[in-house]
């Protein structure tokens, strides 16, 4: 004998949560790439002197839009304990003059007048409480210092 199916059929209105939720992924998505545009990687031998005209921040890494500029410049997770916020992105501000010279792995940023500095891929850099021998590896494995080290 069949028996006849008498399942309970869902309508659009149960529906509309789930539809919600994948349309502002897919616009945030879309967001994103949009927002962060085409970038360049900063390599030792990058250099620049420029005002910061927009900040975007992706997994650590800062994403900044200087003046002069068509695209943005990378800058690897970084941070330095002695400042407060301790990292880039929540430290650097827009305005902010960013100074980065030829074969250097620091970037400098100018702030009314004061000098602050940063060692690209540096998440350890002034940390306290951290072995010495951590830290010194984590300053070694830094991509600037080799994956894009194209200074002699």
């Amino acid at each position: 004998m069949i028996k006849k199916y008498d399942g309970k059929k869902y309508t659009l209105k149960e529906y509309l949560p789930v539809i919600f939720l994948f349309i502002f992924l897919i616009g945030f998505g879309i967001y994103t790439v949009v927002k962060k545009g085409e970038f360049e990687y900063v390599f030792l031998s990058t250099t620049f002197n420029e005002s910061v005209v927009d900040i975007f921040e992706e997994k650590g890494n800062t994403y900044l839009l200087l003046t002069n500029k068509k695209n943005r410049y990378r800058i690897e997770n970084s941070r330095n304990y002695d400042y407060k916020p301790a990292f880039l992105y929540d430290f650097i501000k827009e305005n902010d003059r960013v100074i980065k010279n030829e074969c250097s792995d620091t970037l400098y940023i100018e702030r009314n007048s004061k000098k602050y500095h940063f060692l690209i891929g540096s998440a350890l850099y002034n940390r306290k409480g951290k072995s010495k021998a951590l830290i010194e590896k984590s300053l070694n494995e830094r991509e600037i210092m080799n994956k894009r080290n194209d200074c002699n």
